[in-house]
């Protein structure tokens, strides 16, 4: 007879849960115990695309509408992100990098990048490789699914939790 967590180990939503932990306790510990994972992709995103609305850059680091607007707070009343109203739509907000941003997702990246490296190290190069693939299918596969749960009858397309990945800020 197995024990449970021997089971646990065979299912992969408790694996990628894992992975995760391992994921946050890396990055804390390598990357900034301040700057959240979450937080440097809103950085990361908005050094690579200036002046974007609040909203495409959810849909950039896909994390929903709340929690956007929650990492944009943070980083806002941080100093390393501005809102800039849009001139053609005041409801819109306009976001860039503050100097200070700028300067903190540069000296995040290569540490970043050095903290991805050692959450694979167990694996081999051809590894590494495969297991990306295999996560962006999953992750590809996002979308197909919530075409066709969206387009099921109301009670049975609805999902728990409403937003479109658990809160991060």
């Amino acid at each position: 007879m197995s024990t449970s967590h021997e089971d646990l180990r065979r299912h992969p939503g408790h694996l990628i849960r894992r992975a995760q932990q391992v994921h946050t306790w890396l990055w804390s510990a390598e990357v900034s115990p301040e700057v959240t994972s979450p937080q440097f992709a809103v950085l990361y995103a908005l050094r690579a695309e200036k002046n974007i609305d609040q909203k495409t850059l959810g849909e950039r680091v896909s994390l929903d509408r709340s929690t956007t607007a929650e990492v944009v707070e943070r980083l806002t009343a941080r100093g390393l992100v501005q809102r800039i109203r849009d001139a053609s739509d005041a409801r819109r907000n306009r976001l860039r990098l503050t100097p200070a941003g700028l300067r903190t997702s540069e000296r995040l990246i290569p540490r970043a990048m050095r903290m991805n490296r050692l959450l694979v190290s167990v694996l081999s190069e051809r590894e590494q490789v495969e297991l990306l693939r295999m996560l962006n299918l999953v992750v590809d596969a996002d979308e197909r699914l919530r075409k066709q749960r969206s387009s099921l009858p109301p009670h049975l397309g609805e999902g728990r939790g409403g937003g479109r990945y658990a809160r991060a800020g």
